[in-house]
């Protein structure tokens, strides 16, 4: 019984259900990088370079 309903399900919307979500998830961290301020980012981009911790939205 449980073959049967595996083999009834149909698969192939999957793979584009699966693209427009990483689309959208792409597009989501784009506008979220365009709306970080110039200090911000900043503040970002030295994390690796320093040995605190710091989370940059805090400020």
């Amino acid at each position: 019984m449980l073959k049967d309903v595996i083999r009834s399900v149909d698969y192939s919307d999957c793979a584009e259900i699966a693209l427009a979500m990483f689309v959208v998830a792409f597009a989501m961290m784009v506008f979220a990088v365009l709306r970080l301020s110039r200090k911000s980012a900043d503040r970002f981009a030295s994390i690796p370079l320093s040995d605190q911790v710091k989370d940059p939205r805090d400020e």
